[in-house]
């Protein structure tokens, strides 16, 4: 391991940050560009940022705008709706002018070539509405939606953004991708729904605030191969001018419940990673949830939860950060805990709900749980009789200097014999974090972009020093081979989501 080891500003990490990230093409696939189209460069997330000029598939989309003009600059459609049914299929990019897009769009189309549809400048397009904002559905596919700002009005219900497919053996949607969006306010649903057989679902680098009373921020149900990653996490309803409800259920809930009807039992490869979670304002629940609704099979397999940040900046009371209900092959691996953070389980709970069979082969290896007010209560809940093949091992534990607890499910001083019992180093004022909400020109912390919001709070709460004792200590097996930021970890990885890197 190297001997110096040193880190960057926010700005400069927020550049290799979009320098590690793959992300959909977003010019056309050959590569040409269309004569006849003026230059427009957009702002923000400057891993995707490209230039929709001369010779380049393009089209546009403007409130103003009139469906049944061509799309061209000077006379571009009006709805998203009618965009995606008349854009050529040919890797376009639809853009859209700044402005409110009111109604729902209902979007069926089955693309050959990746289709970009994209904010000019983001967070400046509001797609909005009383009722489902976007429904996407049939065998919809290969589309990115990007720099968009996606919220309800007051009163709103429903949905805001609906990925399904419908009953087996039927179409389903697959390969979209949800890049650089503000999602925020559903009023009595999910903020995204992710369902019924959808699959190859990417969500990355967006912003989630403020689900519906009793409902998530994304809910993960009956689906496969989904990655959420590098997104953030959090409430605020005052700042939406909306009183907490205080009944709201997990930030990510991965689950299936409809037994079979779809014609698949359980979700499967699932990724949540280098996501950032805080600001908790909900009921009694977790951050994020692994099966939920009692049914006779395991309703999540194959679930890694990897790099995240989950800052406890909160007086409202979870069960843990994670619960695990009937699920199947989960690692939670390098991710970091960290604040004061009221809990039933500081780490978390595994038990059955329902006609749950067991849980089984469920890892957790390499993290960091770290309360610096040294109020940590019960570490892990549960009874062992409800889970099989349950390993800790390698994580590093901190009190504030005081007694790690003990949990009913597994305790750190008797289960994990590589332990690290050890103050980390981290930043330990969380009760002043300004969380990233969107007011119009900018985020509250005076950010423009929300890859820079994402780095803020990665750098000012997740930074490890390089003297901290969870430097060189993971294992090499299961440590992912990048840390939250995307950057690589070394051969001797560093404990939690992130990796102090070589000088």
């Amino acid at each position: 391991m190297a001997s110096t080891r040193t880190i960057g500003t926010t700005g400069a990490l927020a550049v290799a940050i979009a320098a590690a990230i793959v992300v959909p093409q977003l010019a056309g696939s050959d590569g040409s560009r269309s004569a006849g189209q003026p230059a427009k460069v957009p702002t923000g997330d400057r891993a995707g940022a490209t230039t929709a000029g001369a010779g380049e598939c393009t089209r546009w989309v403007a409130p103003t705008g009139d469906d049944r003009d061509p799309g061209g600059p000077n006379a571009p459609w009006a709805t998203l709706e009618h965009a995606v049914e008349a854009v050529p299929d040919r890797g376009c990019t639809v853009w859209f002018e700044d402005g409110v897009y009111r109604g729902t769009s209902e979007i069926e189309r089955r693309f050959s070539e990746r289709t970009v549809f994209r904010a000019v400048n983001d967070y400046r397009a509001i797609l909005q509405s009383r009722r489902m904002v976007l429904d996407i559905g049939d065998a919809a596919s290969l589309m990115t939606f990007t720099g968009f700002r996606i919220r309800q009005v007051a009163g709103g219900s429903g949905v805001a953004v609906y990925v399904s497919g419908d009953t087996a053996n039927q179409p389903a949607p697959h390969r979209i991708t949800f890049l650089n969006n503000i999602l925020h306010d559903s009023f009595d649903e999910d903020l995204m729904k992710i369902r019924s057989r959808a699959r190859a679902i990417t969500v990355r680098g967006n912003v989630f605030y403020n689900q519906g009373a009793n409902e998530q921020h994304i809910d993960v149900n009956s689906v496969t191969n989904v990655v959420i990653e590098r997104n953030v996490f959090f409430n605020a309803f005052g700042a939406s001018g909306r009183k907490s409800p205080g009944t709201t259920k997990h930030f990510i809930v991965v689950k299936d419940s409809n037994e079979g009807d779809d014609g698949l039992r359980g979700s499967e490869r699932i990724a949540i990673r280098r996501n950032v979670f805080l600001n908790w304002q909900g009921g009694t629940e977790s951050f994020v949830g692994i099966g939920n609704d009692g049914k006779p099979y395991h309703e999540a397999e194959h679930v890694w939860i990897q790099n995240n940040l989950m800052i406890g900046n909160s007086r409202a009371d979870v069960i843990a950060p994670l619960t695990v209900y009937g699920a199947r092959d989960v690692t939670f691996a390098n991710n970091t805990v960290i604040g004061d953070l009221p809990a039933d389980a500081y780490a978390f709970e595994m038990d059955r709900k329902g006609r749950n069979p067991r849980n089984q082969a469920i890892r957790f290896r390499n993290n960091i749980w770290s309360d610096p007010t040294g109020t940590m209560g019960s570490f892990s809940d549960g009874d062992r009789v409800d889970t099989t093949t349950l390993a800790l091992e390698n994580n590093l534990y901190w009190n504030g200097g005081r007694k790690i607890p003990g949990g009913d499910l597994v305790s750190p001083l008797r289960h994990d014999a590589r332990r690290v019992v050890r103050d980390p180093l981290l930043p330990t004022d969380h009760r002043s974090v300004v969380v990233p909400v969107w007011e119009e020109t900018s985020f509250r912390s005076g950010a423009s972009s929300i890859l820079d919001e994402f780095a803020r709070l990665v750098i000012t709460y997740g930074e490890i020093p390089e003297e901290s004792p969870a430097v060189g200590r993971a294992l090499p097996i299961p440590a992912p081979p990048t840390d939250i930021l995307g950057r690589p970890r070394d051969g001797e990885p560093d404990l939690g989501a992130f990796e102090v890197q070589a000088a």
